[in-house]
């Protein structure tokens, strides 16, 4: 008959297991007892002290009466013995005070996916070869998202977080050097796409699209491109590392087998060109086929800032006007509550089916769209408005619009 081991997750959530059931505490994730539990957890086999334990769950005050704490967390790693029982743990004494620290102690096995990735990240530090890549690989399948994210407000728990960001981070690195020297590209894509699936916002799409151009896959390193725009778009209100990425395509080279090029290689450098002549059909095609074209053109925020300038210069030939329209949804007084992402999205439709085939338009931020009108008067801005307005409303659209809108060449002007 196997043991019983009480598993512990704390990468990506808080989640115990006893004999592969779950353990399940009253008022999980958000209790001072599980906050305590979670302290203890993280500070084996060292412990922490009760000073540092009660300024954590109730806060710092010097003039705070200590004996009147101290009497708090004694009766709180009480309640934190019956409720591991009550989840399914026998009830034992789990916690232990000792010249004013507190350690976790269980009869029970434990198995803790910090204590194994640690274990795998010290290893793989003085390994070599395939062993030194097999750890490395086993290390970044144990963390799978940030250490107790809903904990990442408090100090305490986030510079333990950033610790073990820090030994993600270190071990993604090394684990693509190996890929790199055994030229494994497919891994590569699969440990870059999990790197970003955790951290969206720390850059690790670039090396997914460097990845995918090393392989020719354009449309692969296209599609990162533009999902990952939007996603600073909708998220950090177009603040997106727009001039890394777009550095990404304006240095791209075409490049031989083994990835690299001789200048002085004339025979190379044509056979390169006739890779290129060899794209041109499916290069127009990418450039100028779109079938069923029916709605105004969007595109991400980037785009649109290229498209905004591609206008511009094209009025100084031609004499024509460009309207921009900036367009908020926002929720009505009579609300409590709104889903924003999905009126935002049904706004995104209304848009499309609403401007005219020439226009373009954007999503800027969480409740905002921007619109470039080609070939519209001001005075008929307000027409458009209430064309857009009443298709949302029949969409049983639940939120308010509201407009402003300006010449190209006044905002210009200002901007000059």
């Amino acid at each position: 008959m196997s043991e019983k081991v009480l598993q512990i997750q704390m990468f990506g959530g808080f989640v115990m297991r006893y004999n592969n059931e779950v353990v399940v505490m009253n008022k999980a994730g958000s209790s001072k007892s599980v906050r305590l539990l979670q302290m203890l957890l993280l500070s084996m086999p060292e412990g922490v002290s009760k000073g540092e334990i009660m300024d954590n769950l109730y806060g710092w005050n010097e003039k705070a009466d200590t004996a009147n704490r101290n009497k708090n967390l004694n009766n709180l790693i009480y309640r934190l013995k019956g409720q591991l029982a009550a989840g399914g743990l026998p009830e034992k004494d789990y916690v232990e005070i000792r010249d004013g620290m507190c350690f976790f102690k269980s009869e029970i096995p434990l198995k803790m996916d910090i204590l194994e990735f640690e274990e795998l990240v010290e290893k793989a530090k003085s390994a070599k070869g395939a062993e030194r890549k097999e750890l490395l690989w086993k290390a970044n399948e144990i963390y799978c998202g940030e250490l107790l994210p809903a904990n990442q407000s408090e100090m305490w728990f986030f510079q333990r977080s950033r610790y073990y960001k820090e030994l993600y981070t270190w071990s993604v690195g090394e684990l693509e050097k190996e890929l790199q020297k055994s030229r494994d590209y497919k891994n590569r894509l699969l440990l870059y796409a999990r790197a970003a699936n955790i951290y969206p916002f720390d850059n690790w799409q670039m090396r997914q699209m460097r990845c995918n151009l090393e392989l020719y896959r354009y449309d692969e390193a296209l599609n990162i491109y533009n999902e990952t725009m939007e996603l600073y778009a909708r998220e950090m209100g177009g603040t997106a590392p727009a001039e890394e990425m777009q550095e990404c395509f304006e240095t791209l080279r075409l490049m031989d087998d083994n990835h690299n090029r001789n200048v002085d290689d004339i025979d190379g450098w044509r056979n390169m060109d006739r890779v290129f002549i060899g794209r041109k059909d499916a290069i127009l095609e990418a450039l100028v086929s779109e079938d069923n074209i029916k709605s105004a053109y969007y595109c991400t925020y980037p785009s649109f800032v290229d498209y905004c300038h591609l206008v511009v210069r094209a009025k100084d030939r031609n004499d024509f006007t460009a309207i921009l329209m900036f367009l908020t949804l926002s929720q009505k007084k009579t609300q409590r509550s709104m889903d924003l992402q999905e009126q935002m999205e049904l706004l995104k439709e209304v848009l499309g089916d609403s401007l005219r085939i020439g226009d373009a338009y954007t999503r800027y931020g969480n409740r905002h769209f921007i619109l470039m009108l080609v070939n519209t008067e001001m005075e008929f801005c307000s027409t458009i408005f209430r064309r857009i307005e009443t298709a949302y409303k029949k969409r049983a659209g639940k939120g308010d619009l509201w407009y402003y809108a300006d010449m190209t060449q006044e905002i210009e002007e200002a901007v000059i």
